[in-house]
């Protein structure tokens, strides 16, 4: 367990919570109409540019705004939607990039050791994927699972699921390479801020979030 996750700050571990929740958001399932005009409102596009800035990838975030607003909400829903499916999933099923652990850790098998200890931590933090079909080494259960721990104060369990996140590395690099200029390309270099961040142990000076900036 690292110091950082121990003495972080209340202010610190919240503002880390919100990132880890908004990047598991959209690797869990693309986003939708209301999410796209959200993240399109000027409120969204403040606090856009905000986590570009806290993770120093502000590249990212100018790439995911100019996409945002390439159309329509509802053209740019189902084209994030195709991209999310042919990507995640894909008809060919040795092209796609399938967002779990157990495909990249090593064990060359899906529902592999990693299953088991994501629900060993969910259960320890008695959490239920009540309604969600993913599996939980789904990075985006890790990540939603990540940021619970950072709220509750947790650093122990927190410390359990940096380590869970280490396979994110390999994914994030290959999806970075089918997708470079994509959502999910932009997408995926924010989680490798994050995670570095993560791992480093240094919150950025500036708080994510003030009394004038709402969340989206």
């Amino acid at each position: 367990m690292t110091e950082f996750l121990v003495d972080m700050s209340e202010e610190e571990a919240a503002d880390l919570a919100f990132m880890a929740e908004f990047l598991a958001s959209l690797l869990l399932t693309p986003p939708d109409r209301d999410c796209l005009q959200a993240l399109r409102s000027m409120q969204g596009q403040v606090s856009l540019g905000r986590i570009g800035g806290y993770l120093g990838e502000e590249t990212a975030v100018d790439a995911i705004r100019q996409i945002l607003t390439a159309g329509s909400a509802e053209e740019v829903a189902v084209s994030l939607e195709r991209r999310h499916t042919a990507l995640f999933e894909g008809i060919f099923r040795q092209r796609s990039l399938p967002p779990y652990a157990s495909a990249w850790d090593g064990t060359g098998r899906l529902c592999g050791p990693a299953v088991g200890r994501m629900q060993q931590i969910l259960r320890d933090l008695d959490i239920h994927l009540e309604g969600s079909s993913e599996m939980p080494d789904h990075i985006g259960i890790q990540l939603a699972t990540l940021a619970e721990a950072l709220r509750r104060g947790r650093p122990d369990i927190a410390a359990r699921l940096l380590d869970e996140l280490d396979w994110c590395a390999r994914f994030g690099a290959a999806l970075i390479k089918a997708d470079d200029t994509g959502f999910y390309g932009a997408l995926a270099r924010l989680v490798l801020a994050f995670k570095t961040l993560m791992t480093a142990g240094e919150a950025a000076a500036q708080p994510l979030h003030d009394p004038a900036t709402a969340r989206i």
